[in-house]
């Protein structure tokens, strides 16, 4: 019977601790602002310079740590690449994935790597979430889907990236952060930006990079928007058509019905 009372006494003091500790965490994360992006709203779509850059701001300071394990590189051909002459968009995508060495098993059984092909998904540097989660306590989280996972979507990552307060001291292993007051990530932009270039030339500040990086994450959640977007503009024209055929159709078979009751007298009187 103490002993029930003692588990009774232990459950009441941790929920009070929880929700006492609660509020304090809430006011210390800070807001998730909203920002401007070509893709949101109906008629949204994607800034392609943008999404290459951000694929290679992903390549350089992303895929180290974490993995894109749902997007193949055969839908890299769409980013809109400038081409040379006889070059395909699936030229450029074929030569990114083969700079990448792709896990298999061989033929005598053993553990191997080939180059990428157009099917293969991009694989994760860490190999796998066993040696992940030695390496860091816990695996980080796949990004194919993390635009869509998060509350906030884009603004929440935007948010998380241009985030970081290394003034705020924290314990050892974790980080500040506006969004997330204690994380476990690391901040991945290092305090000198000098030595870094974009190819096409941008200049590569920390909001222009968490800008690309973002969007770019937003088309691996969301590769399809642009066609949804322009399919839904035909579904709203077709019903819009559809409306005003009816309602002329409606005034025609109106009229008729009006010109037979008056050419018969009218309608009969209710008894």
């Amino acid at each position: 019977m103490r002993f029930g009372t003692l588990i009774k006494t232990l459950s009441a003091a941790a929920a009070f601790m929880a929700v006492a500790a609660a509020p304090a965490q809430a006011e210390e994360a800070g807001p998730v602002d909203s920002q401007s992006w070509t893709f949101t709203g109906p008629l949204g779509h994607y800034d392609e310079r943008q999404l290459q850059r951000g694929l290679y701001i992903y390549q350089t300071r992303c895929q180290a740590c974490h993995s894109l394990g749902l997007v193949r590189f055969s839908s890299l051909a769409d980013l809109g690449w400038e081409l040379l002459e006889g070059q395909t968009g699936e030229d450029v995508a074929k030569a990114i994935a083969s700079n990448y060495e792709i896990p298999y098993i061989n033929d005598d059984g053993e553990n191997d790597t080939r180059p990428g092909v157009l099917n293969d998904t991009f694989p994760w540097a860490l190999g796998n979430p066993k040696r992940a989660t030695a390496t860091y306590g816990k695996a980080p989280p796949d990004l194919s889907t993390m635009a869509r996972s998060r509350i906030g979507g884009a603004d929440y990552i935007y948010a998380l990236l241009t985030g970081y307060d290394d003034a705020h001291e924290q314990p050892e292993g974790a980080y500040y952060n506006k969004v997330m007051p204690v994380i476990a990530m690391p901040n991945p932009w290092p305090a000198d930006m000098s030595d870094f270039e974009y190819p096409d030339g941008t200049v590569p500040t920390l909001e222009q990079q968490s800008r690309d990086v973002t969007a770019f994450l937003n088309w691996a959640a969301d590769p399809y928007l642009e066609a949804r977007h322009k399919w839904g503009i035909v579904v709203v024209l077709y019903m819009l058509a559809l409306t005003i055929i009816s309602f002329f159709a409606y005034r025609i078979v109106a009229a008729q019905v009006h010109s037979r009751l008056e050419a018969e007298g009218g309608p009969e009187p209710d008894h």
